[in-house]
């Protein structure tokens, strides 16, 4: 049994404290009292038109592409896109190819739509996307999926040059792209890669995203954005009735002001405690012949343990300690036990970073065998 959690590295989740609850609430009220009526009726299935020109506007600003108002469709969060695209652009027993180590929900996904997972190799840098030819010859996959900003578990994001190298590769065998940009509005760096999505011609790149990192997953907005062909595949398989019209107004509401400062201020406070967890592997980490990666943004930091660690008594002397993370073998395409962890820093208390860190070294010292931890 493991004691209450202390030191949460585990969720996914955004800076609680930036969640904006009093603008919200007061959006909330202007909205129900301007547009009441219009709750009365089902919502537009693409989703509210001043919404979608606030994204349109938002991807204009961070890519240097104006996608049509048209190709824009509001979800219930970034999980019903990715659900519409395994919907519409494979079938039952087609395989997909995905970065070898992938968000667990999107695992799911896929694996409950019957498609095959083929993972490609990542390095600090993303997706290796060289290895996409000979994969896609053996493989023969429906599309290409991949998360090219902040990746989740890694935290890795792909330079230009792999960007343009994936989007010639898809071209050259005729697969789409279903681009998971979930995790690019928590940006530390002023310059954002382009996303693959702007790099390609229209109707080559399904392009997926979310309200959930830079306000709150329990507002359930996400959106897609799919030009033609695309869209005429997947606008069938929707068939929801609608996203919550009321949350798409008060996130229309407090955005139409407020969209800008909103982000800055999301990604400046996960920055610092991206800095202060950093800073805290540096100090407790070393020399236990560990590596990790260094985010330019997101929410996630990936550490490649010793192999020679008892992952199971790891485990279950941090959850002695109320030590929270996420498994290596819960992130694997193929379910291996692979010898990494998750440390996520968004939901986490700042100031319980670098005791959090201390103390699961303190368990890896542990969990290593007494020859190699004297190394």
């Amino acid at each position: 049994m493991g004691s209450a959690i202390q030191f949460n590295f585990g969720p996914g989740n955004p800076d609680p404290g930036v969640f904006p609850s009093r603008d919200l609430a007061a959006a909330a009220q202007r909205v129900i009292e301007r547009s009441g009526t219009e709750l009365a009726h089902y919502p537009d299935q693409r989703g509210l038109p001043a919404l979608r020109e606030l994204l349109q506007a938002r991807f204009e600003h961070s890519h240097g592409v104006r996608p049509p108002v048209d190709h824009i469709v509001m979800t219930n969060g970034a999980m019903q896109g990715l659900q519409l695209a395994a919907q519409a652009l494979a079938r039952p027993g087609d395989p997909v190819i995905l970065e070898e180590f992938e968000y667990g929900g999107t695992i799911r996904v896929f694996k409950q739509h019957g498609l095959r997972l083929v993972g490609a190799p990542l390095d600090d840098h993303g997706m290796i996307v060289d290895a996409l030819p000979a994969l896609i010859e053996q493989h023969k996959p429906a599309f290409i999926y991949t998360t090219a900003s902040y990746q989740n578990p890694t935290g890795t994001s792909l330079p230009r040059e792999r960007r343009e190298q994936l989007v010639s590769i898809a071209r050259r065998y005729h697969l789409p792209i279903v681009e998971d940009d979930t995790y690019a509005d928590i940006s530390f760096e002023p310059q954002l890669e382009k996303a693959v999505y702007a790099l390609a011609e229209p109707g080559e790149v399904m392009y997926i995203a979310s309200l959930s990192k830079i306000l709150g997953p329990g507002l359930r907005l996400g959106y897609f954005i799919a030009p033609e062909p695309l869209l005429g595949r997947i606008m069938p398989w929707k068939t929801d009735g609608g996203t919550s019209a009321l949350s798409q107004m008060i996130a229309a509401e407090y955005f139409s002001e407020n969209l800008w400062t909103h982000m800055l201020d999301a990604a400046n406070a996960v920055k610092e405690k991206r800095n202060v967890l950093l800073d805290a592997l540096e100090t407790e980490f070393s020399g236990l012949a560990m590596h990790w990666t260094r985010p330019d943004g997101g929410l996630f930091l990936w550490v490649r343990l010793p192999p020679e660690v008892d992952r199971v008594r790891l485990f279950e002397l941090a959850q002695a300690r109320g030590i929270q993370y996420s498994t290596g073998q819960a992130f694997h395409s193929g379910g291996e036990d692979v010898p990494y962890l998750r440390l996520a820093f968004g939901w986490i208390e700042k100031d319980k970073i670098a005791e959090g860190v201390r103390q699961l070294a303190e368990c890896l010292r542990v969990a290593m065998p007494a020859t190699a931890a004297a190394r």
